[in-house]
């Protein structure tokens, strides 16, 4: 990227000034905080001049037709130069020679119809650029877009009502108005070593490096041309090498005295020129260039183009992070998934073990800690033996119902890790070829198409969501929407010995589904006190308080689906849900409730057969 210089500036200023001066101002917008454009009203239609005080791409250009910005309520800048520019002449348009600064002076009527003339000085000086607003007479600053306060700068301070002082000047020599002898001078010590009094920087080891130090005006770029066009090379001349001297200086003067400017940038736009003085430019099929009619129109093209670049460049970093965080999720979740697939190759082993404790009942006594009896389903041959752990203080059928469970709820785990898996490879997919896509996006229209699929899906998902009925939400109610939730989700369900319907969270996100779409504030939900485990709801939409043995089974569905051990006793906390608050969305599951009550639970009694079913094969 080339930066907008000192000469750039003066060819696109010399373009703008017969056709900005004596005309007033339309309308005033003010596209970023140091970004403004004036609107003017010509014969030939509308004009539009842009002063940008970016720190990178700031620049000063007429430039087309542009989006212009609705502001409801502008930002305070552009309402001070609403107020004193709108219906304002501008007088006067000049650049400080050598200096990326430039003045509009305009003529002013304020609320009182007195004139006043006012300036509005452009420095567009890298990170230090500003738009500043001052009064010509008093020199008192009205405002400017980046105030400046002694914190931040102890050289020079911008902010309203104080004096406005110009950028402080650099102890060099102007390359656009210094005159022959100064610069046979200045090329008579370019071999010789300065003092350490005269300079702290290292001396220059090139000719290019000799013109930026020594001369004000001039930019890296603008000096590599300035060789390339005297024919010379990099390397630092001697002081006595005339030839040198009077080619560089040919074109120097030549660059102090044009009129009629020749603008070109390079396609990769690595760099652009007003002269166009670069040899590769004299080539008949040069392709790498592309000229322009006007240096307005070259600057303008040149920067947007840029600024376009980045933000492709930008729209595409936060892109590729979404999917590479989605990508890292989901093979997190195969590896998680194909674990469990691992882990479940036991699953036959525990049912054997229920069915042979079963079989064995009978020579089971209580305490015993391990059952050796005959493998029935030995392939060796009969004689096979094996030893079953079983818990001292379960009966026989309790340890088998022990093993049955965990044979259930392994299974249940292996084929959600199946389906798990199989998501995941298929979004896996899916996600690649977005990033490769994402890769070959050479146009913002594809990188758009891709925002929208990727950026602002959970904005679309949100506004596709249909809205809830006044009857789905009202207390109380028990229309179809809430077993449809239940059911699209696959919440395990039962019925109490009662005949009340119970459902159970086994996940954090089945807890929290419970609270958010399930529950009305009359029916009952239970949890075991001081453990995490399963949310239990108890629908009640009679809202009567349900019979004590559908208390008691639905206790013994959150005490036997928590971390507790089979066989414990605990207790269970219940109370209606207006009295359980959630914690908050990024806390799924996790609540703070009141009003509640005990219940205690004996996890080792047998279960009613109403429950029973959720355990069985």
């Amino acid at each position: 990227m080339q930066p907008f210089d000192a000469l750039t500036m003066r060819a696109a200023l010399q373009e703008a000034k017969p056709l900005l001066l004596n005309r007033k101002v339309d309308k005033v917008y003010q596209l970023g905080r140091d970004e403004i454009i004036l609107a003017f009203r010509l014969k030939t239609g509308p004009a539009h001049f842009l002063l940008s005080a970016q720190a990178s791409f700031g620049r000063l250009c007429l430039i087309g037709s542009p989006t212009l910005p609705k502001h409801t309520n502008p930002p305070a800048f552009c309402q001070l130069m609403r107020k004193h520019l709108t219906g304002a002449s501008i007088i006067d348009i000049q650049q400080i020679p050598g200096e990326r600064v430039a003045d509009f002076t305009f003529s002013c009527v304020d609320e009182l119809g007195t004139r006043t003339i006012k300036v509005l000085t452009a420095e567009v000086m890298g990170r230090h650029s500003n738009l500043i607003f001052w009064e010509k007479e008093t020199q008192k600053i009205i405002g400017a877009s980046h105030v400046v306060t002694q914190e931040m700068s102890r050289q020079r301070e911008v902010a309203p009502n104080l004096k406005y002082v110009r950028p402080p000047q650099q102890d060099k020599k102007n390359l656009f108005e210094i005159k022959c002898e100064a610069f046979e001078q200045a090329f008579a010590t370019i071999g010789i070593l300065p003092t350490e009094a005269e300079t702290q920087h290292a001396p220059p080891t090139s000719l290019e490096q000799w013109l930026l130090t020594t001369f004000v005006g001039i930019g890296r770029h603008l000096a590599d041309e300035l060789i390339a066009a005297a024919s010379l090379t990099a390397q630092l001349p001697s002081p006595s090498d005339t030839e040198t001297r009077d080619r560089l200086w040919e074109k120097i003067v030549a660059m102090q005295t044009v009129e009629h400017y020749k603008p070109a940038m390079r396609l990769d736009l690595t760099r652009y020129s007003v002269l166009s003085w670069w040899p590769e430019l004299a080539l008949p099929d040069n392709e790498d260039w592309q000229r322009f009619p006007a240096v307005n129109d070259m600057i303008e093209s040149y920067f947007r183009t840029l600024q376009l670049r980045e933000q492709m460049q930008q729209l595409k970093d936060r892109i590729r992070a979404e999917l590479k965080g989605e990508l890292d999720k989901l093979e997190s979740r195969l590896a998680a998934a194909e674990k469990q697939l691992a882990s479940t190759q036991e699953l036959e082993q525990l049912k054997k073990f229920g069915d042979f404790v079963l079989i064995n009942a009978s020579s089971v006594r209580p305490g015993q800690i391990e059952l050796e009896c005959d493998d029935l389903y030995a392939t060796e041959g009969n004689g096979a033996t094996i030893t079953i752990t079983l818990n001292p203080n379960l009966s026989a059928a309790q340890n088998a119902q022990h093993y049955y469970r965990q044979f259930a709820k392994g299974r249940v785990r292996k084929q959600a890790a199946g389906v798990s898996k199989l998501d995941a490879e298929m979004r896996l997919s899916t996600i690649r070829q977005h990033l490769q896509a994402l890769e070959a996006a050479k146009a913002s229209d594809e990188l758009n198409r891709l925002k929208d699929l990727i950026l602002d899906r959970g904005k679309r998902l949100e506004q596709q969501k249909p809205p809830q009925s006044a009857k789905d939400n009202r207390p109380g109610s028990h229309s179809g929407g809430s077993n449809q939730a239940a059911k699209a989700t696959k919440l395990m369900s039962t019925k109490s010995t009662d005949g009340w319907l119970i459902y159970i969270g086994r996940n954090r996100n089945e807890n929290d589904l419970l609270l958010s779409k399930l529950a009305q504030p009359h029916d009952i939900w239970l949890h075991v006190q001081g453990q995490e485990g399963a949310h239990v709801l108890i629908k009640n939409p009679n809202k009567q308080d349900p019979p004590q043995t559908t208390l008691k089974e639905a206790a013994q569905l959150a005490a036997r689906f928590s971390r507790i051990s089979l066989g414990t006793k605990v207790n269970v906390v219940y109370t209606h849900c207006k009295y359980v608050r959630k914690l908050g969305k990024d806390k799924p599951g996790m609540v703070r409730y009141e009003n509640e009550k005990t219940i205690d639970v004996d996890t080792a009694a047998p279960m009613p057969p109403s429950l029973r079913r959720l355990f069985a094969k």
